[in-house]
C-alpha cells in the first residue's frame, strides 16, 4: 500500500490501518512479522503529517530486511510541497482561463507564479501517465465539442465523479502517485 486515507491518530480507524499495513508485510521482503511502525512523515515546516513510516526489523532474530517504507495520505503528493487539492484548483483554473498567469492572478491561488508555471508544465508532461491509469478505471468520455482536453479533467471527473478531490481519489484508487 502506497496511499491511504487520513485518519486522526487517536481514532480506532487509524489503529486498524496500522495493523492492516503491518499484516500486509514489507513490500521489499514480504515478512509481515518484522514490520513495525517507525514514525510519521512530516512537512518541511514540521507541521502536519504527510504519512507514516514503517521499518522491517532485522534486529533480535527478526527475519526482516532492515529497510523502511512509507505510506502517504491520499491528499499528499510524495516529494512535493503542494497538496492534491491545490494542484487540482490550479489545473482547473488554467483550463478555464486564458493563460497560466491570468488563471493564477484571478484565481488567487496560494502558490507562487513560478510554482504555477512549473506545475502546469509538469501536469502536461504527465498526461500520458494519468490517462493510462484512468483508462484502467473507466473508458475516456466522448468529446462534447471540438476542443481537446489537454488537462484530462473530463476523464478525471468521469473516473471519480463523487470524490471531493479527483487527484486524491486517483492516487488512492490506483495506488500510484499522480507524478508517476
Amino acid at each position: 500500500m502506497k496511499f491511504c486515507r487520513f485518519h486522526k491518530p487517536d481514532s480506532l480507524d487509524f489503529l486498524n490501518l496500522r495493523v492492516q499495513i503491518k499484516a500486509g508485510g514489507c513490500p521489499h521482503c514480504r515478512h509481515p512479522s518484522a514490520v513495525a511502525a517507525h514514525g510519521y512523515l512530516r512537512a518541511a515546516s514540521g507541521g502536519n503529517t504527510r504519512g507514516m513510516r514503517f521499518f522491517c526489523s532485522d534486529r533480535y532474530s527478526n527475519e526482516g530486511c532492515g529497510l523502511t517504507f512509507s505510506v502517504h495520505w491520499d491528499t499528499v503528493i510524495p516529494r512535493c510541497s503542494l497538496l492534491t487539492a491545490q494542484i487540482l484548483a490550479l489545473v482547473r483554473a488554467v483550463a478555464g482561463g486564458p493563460s497560466t498567469h491570468g488563471a493564477w492572478y484571478f484565481g488567487r491561488l496560494s502558490i507562487s507564479i513560478s510554482s504555477a508555471y512549473r506545475w502546469v508544465a509538469r501536469w502536461l508532461r504527465l498526461t500520458g501517465h494519468i490517462r493510462s491509469g484512468l483508462c484502467l478505471t473507466v473508458p475516456p468520455p466522448g468529446k462534447a465539442d471540438a476542443q481537446a482536453d489537454p488537462f484530462t479533467l473530463n476523464h478525471l471527473s468521469a473516473a471519480f465523479p463523487n470524490a471531493p478531490c479527483a487527484i486524491a481519489a486517483f492516487q488512492l484508487g490506483l495506488q500510484t502517485a499522480i507524478t508517476g
